[in-house]
């Protein structure tokens, strides 16, 4: 059964103009505009569409679409097209804030669906932290994203007796860990991190844009301080499909 067309609808018809630039690098730069801007497993226009509407030779796009795929950018299927495929991340051992990590990657963070609130730390979370059950706990909810794409459902509880006015002075896209230092004079040092494998709950696949049920890494982090005092406690969502875990294994001494 042949392929059907997919036209790239949308996409600006001023886009395939070249003018006096080379079509192949001109080719490269439009695909790969098209694939930032497309949802991971989006299918692309056949090489045969858009070589009509570049005006050139399906080589020239196929070389494109090729660059496309040594860049990870893309996949091909066999007998059904090419697909966008977003990159892997590796989640390292190195302790950093999600904001510092992804702009160490070159992305940009933010954050949508915000929710802050106090509230009475339940008997888990004040273990966690070292407070009394009952005593107030900011807890801080958010979808992270890097350039605009869900990447992780983020929760995290800290101490209300020590960070009174946490939830005024910060707002929905700062990092964390920086409002901790320039509000507090806290700095964070290390960090007791578990991974685990989870399923997302429909309504955490939503918001994160996935496939209900898609496997993510559960990530439990208790962050401590300069001082050697806990400082968080969370449980955050990972996306399988965008992470990989990095960890540094080594034989015990004598083996």
């Amino acid at each position: 059964m042949p392929r059907p067309r997919h036209e790239p609808n949308d996409v600006a018809p001023d886009v395939f103009t070249t003018g006096d630039r080379a079509k192949g690098a001109h080719i490269k730069d439009v695909l790969a505009a098209l694939v930032q801007r497309s949802r991971d497993g989006s299918l692309l226009p056949s090489e045969r569409v858009l070589a009509e509407r570049f005006g050139v030779a399906r080589m020239t796009v196929r070389g494109a679409i090729n660059d496309l795929e040594a860049r990870g950018l893309v996949r091909r299927v066999s007998g059904r097209g090419t697909f966008v495929q977003r990159p892997t991340l590796t989640h390292s051992e190195i302790f950093r804030s999600f904001s510092e990590d992804m702009r160490n990657r070159g992305m940009n963070p933010g954050s949508r669906s915000y929710r802050a609130r106090t509230r009475p730390a339940t008997r888990d979370i004040a273990d966690r932290l070292g407070v009394e059950p009952g005593a107030p706990v900011h807890s801080i909810e958010r979808i992270r994203t890097a350039d605009g794409v869900p990447m992780a459902l983020e929760r995290t509880n800290l101490s209300g007796a020590r960070f009174p006015n946490l939830l005024t002075v910060m707002n929905r896209d700062e990092s964390l860990y920086d409002v901790l230092a320039k509000a507090f004079g806290v700095r964070l040092e290390s960090a007791e991190q578990t991974v685990s494998i989870a399923r997302l709950s429909p309504a955490e696949a939503k918001r994160l844009e996935v496939p209900e049920y898609d496997p993510a890494f559960l990530i439990e982090r208790v962050s401590v301080d300069t001082m050697g005092n806990v400082v968080e406690f969370g449980r955050s969502l990972y996306r399988g499909d965008r992470y990989a875990i990095q960890m540094h294994v080594s034989r015990p001494a004598g083996g």
